[in-house]
């Protein structure tokens, strides 16, 4: 009786989260979001969901935004996402976040966090790249880190690329666009290193391929809520 009310109320915040996120990014901040491949995501399937390029606060939300609420998408999220009473309460109410350190390039902990997720049949949102390329150009992929091969081999579980456009930028108003590819098979348990490195290359080239069109730009002098951009920085 108690899991199956922990799972109704999972359930609910899964949709309130999805249904809030939605109506915030198309009724407040007026973005217009552009999905592709959404036939791709196999219904009920817990997924890696990785998403890039990583630019911008807002690359998690498209992710929630694009994809359907349930399984609902958790992310791991640098800990320094919780350094404020306001961030905490927001990643509260959303349900979606689990902090964790940002040390590292293959964090134990991290990957341990990853791995509970997707064992308890909810998707995995992760930006492939790791936690440094904010900075990073807007059309090129960078090399992705050795954990998603990892969680892929040892959960068994697929990787959902999906490729993001327009997040930086933003303003009110602005095109955003998300495209989802078809689901990479993981990596068998007895891969080796170097067929990990091969397995990542192939993500990263997904990625690169399923990348959308730049959005049209908005003159400089009609954009508006321009602060947008680093709202959550």
């Amino acid at each position: 009786m108690r899991q199956r009310l922990a799972n109704w109320l999972r359930r609910m915040q899964s949709r309130f989260a999805t249904d809030a996120v939605r109506a915030i990014a198309r009724w407040l901040f007026r973005f217009q979001i552009e999905v592709g491949g959404l036939d791709l995501v196999p219904p009920g399937e817990p997924l890696i969901v990785a998403g890039a390029p990583h630019r911008n606060w807002i690359d998690g939300f498209l992710l929630l935004i694009a994809l359907p609420a349930e399984p609902r998408i958790v992310f791991l999220a640098s800990e320094n996402a919780a350094d404020r009473w306001w961030r905490r309460f927001a990643l509260w109410l959303v349900g979606r976040f689990e902090p964790v350190s940002t040390t590292s390039a293959l964090n134990r902990d991290a990957l341990e966090a990853g791995l509970r997720v997707l064992a308890r049949g909810d998707r995995l949102g992760i930006f492939p790249e790791g936690w440094d390329h904010l900075s990073g150009p807007m059309r090129e992929i960078g090399e992705p880190r050795r954990g998603v091969a990892f969680l892929a081999r040892q959960s068994g579980c697929r990787v959902l690329p999906v490729a993001l456009a327009g997040s930086k930028p933003l303003w009110r108003g602005k095109t955003l666009r998300v495209q989802i590819g078809a689901p990479l098979a993981p990596l068998p348990l007895e891969a080796n290193k170097g067929e990990q490195q091969t397995w990542s290359a192939e993500l990263r080239d997904t990625l690169q391929a399923l990348l959308p069109p730049e959005p049209p730009e908005t003159p400089v002098d009609k954009r508006r809520w321009t602060w947008l951009t680093t709202w959550l920085d």
